[in-house]
């Protein structure tokens, strides 16, 4: 359509060309020839002038500006980008970003079409090497700037940029705007070549229709490359294109993270979080798992798994819990005890203090007071309250250090303090059976109710039993 309507706007001496282009008549020297023309007469001849430098600075922040509002509004880019930045700040990166970055392309650019092989294979090494020059100038310059005092922010990855999760997207792809001219050189030269091997002179009126001829040519390649890249894009029943699973195979790292973000499926969403927590971004890992473990309990180990594999301590402790409870696995104490120590020995308190208790006389498990009282002192010592508890219980009772009914008290009064309910029970049973303490109903009533307070059922039970008992 748009080629159509340009018809009329061409003098004769100018379809005249494009028919001859469109015969094979044209040479290749002299297409290369015009081409370069065509670009000289946009930047100017002299790439180290201050024409060009304007002319390409204008041309960087009119694409920014442009590619900015494409990947706000677009359907499928729009709800992947973090846009958070307005349109005047946009602008403003943009001159320290792609200016520089883009008057480089450019030289690259012209570069690459003043010396440009004439063997379509030749050519076609011309235009992964554009896309790989491009790429790098954009990027070392992007990742100075992310570097910089200029940027507070996050520090964002290639493969968050190049996937369309980040605003600098919008800088890294405006930068292949000098790219399209090495590209529209080499395609223009492709289809010249195609036209004259498909003889289209003598089967189409080229010479006396040819820009109709042209923008029939030039719409059948843009529907075929359109259609492949719909293809590519396309989503499956994941909600996912075949380039967001590609970027996480490739790339895997944080770039997994914002590719589970886009799925609504709970399965595809565990798989690129495992993937994800693997390479050591356990937070999210962890964080999901806990919220669908009650639902999902397997897809919660596969993540506490996959968070122990990527060396969270608490990841592995977690994994130990699933094994000793059963949850999306089949219950197994020796299991459990192996996933708990390599929590405990990578430093996860919780880890410890579970690994204690399956020594206190777990199935499965040989006994071992003396080290589940370590165990229990160093989770108390780090601030867990229940390994204060426990530990409490310890010295009450003798196991595995010397009985202390005092230091048994102080443990299970300061577990009780700091959120314990086994510690408010322990402590209003010595009160209810007066060992070691006066005995004191109302000091063994105000310990329940504590205990009721954090969740103990029984104790609640325990504070009507002996309510009812003082009312009578």
């Amino acid at each position: 359509m748009g080629l159509t309507a340009l018809a009329g706007m061409l003098n004769r001496q100018r379809k005249d060309e494009v028919a001859l282009w469109l015969m094979g008549a044209q040479t290749e020297e002299g297409w290369a020839q015009s081409f370069n023309t065509l670009f000289d007469a946009v930047f100017g001849r002299r790439h180290l002038s201050l024409r060009c430098f304007k002319r390409s600075t204008l041309a960087s922040l009119i694409t920014v500006f442009v590619f900015w509002l494409l990947m706000g509004s677009a359907e499928t880019i729009g709800p992947r980008l973090r846009a958070d930045l307005d349109l005047g700040s946009v602008l403003v990166l943009g001159l320290f970003i792609n200016v520089v970055a883009d008057y480089i392309s450019l030289l690259e650019t012209r570069t690459l079409l003043a010396y440009m092989p004439r063997r379509w294979l030749a050519q076609a090494a011309v235009l992964v090497l554009d896309l790989l020059l491009s790429a790098a100038i954009i990027w070392l310059t992007i990742f100075v700037f992310l570097r910089s005092p200029l940027h507070n922010g996050e520090i964002e990855s290639f493969a968050e940029i190049l996937g369309v999760f980040s605003i600098f997207s919008v800088f890294f792809y405006s930068t292949f705007l000098t790219s399209v001219w090495t590209w529209s050189y080499i395609a223009s030269t492709w289809l010249m070549r195609a036209a004259k091997s498909l003889r289209l002179a003598d089967w189409l009126d080229v010479e006396h229709r040819p820009i109709l001829i042209l923008s029939n040519v030039v719409g059948l390649v843009t529907f075929l490359g359109a259609l492949a890249l719909s293809g590519v894009l396309s989503r499956d029943e994941d909600g996912l294109t075949a380039v967001d699973r590609r970027l996480c195979e490739v790339f895997r790292g944080p770039v997994c993270l914002e590719v589970a973000n886009l799925t609504p499926s709970d399965r595809a969403k565990v798989h690129f979080l495992s993937v994800a927590c693997e390479d050591g971004l356990t937070a999210d890992c962890i964080a999901h798992a806990r919220s669908v473990w009650s639902t999902d309990a397997k897809g919660a180990l596969t993540l506490w798994q996959a968070a122990c594999a990527g060396g969270d301590a608490d990841g592995c402790g977690l994994v130990g819990v699933a094994f000793e409870h059963g949850i999306g696995v089949s219950t197994s104490n020796q299991r459990a005890l192996h996933f708990y120590e390599l929590g405990c020995e990578n430093g996860s308190t919780v880890a410890c203090y579970e690994l204690g208790e399956l020594f206190s006389g777990s199935e499965g498990v040989e006994r071992d007071d003396v080290r589940a009282t370590g165990l229990f002192r160093k989770a108390c010592e780090d601030g867990i309250a229940i390994g204060c508890a426990s530990l409490g219980v310890n010295y009450m009772f003798g196991f595995g250090v010397s009985a202390d009914a005092n230091r048994a008290l102080e443990l299970w009064q300061d577990s009780c303090s700091n959120g314990a309910w086994q510690g408010c029970a322990n402590m209003a049973t010595s009160y209810q059976t007066g060992k070691h303490v006066h005995e004191s109903i109302a000091a063994a009533v105000d310990y329940f109710r504590q205990a009721c307070r954090l969740g103990h059922d029984y104790s609640c039970e325990q504070v009507e039993v002996l309510e009812s008992s003082q009312n009578q």
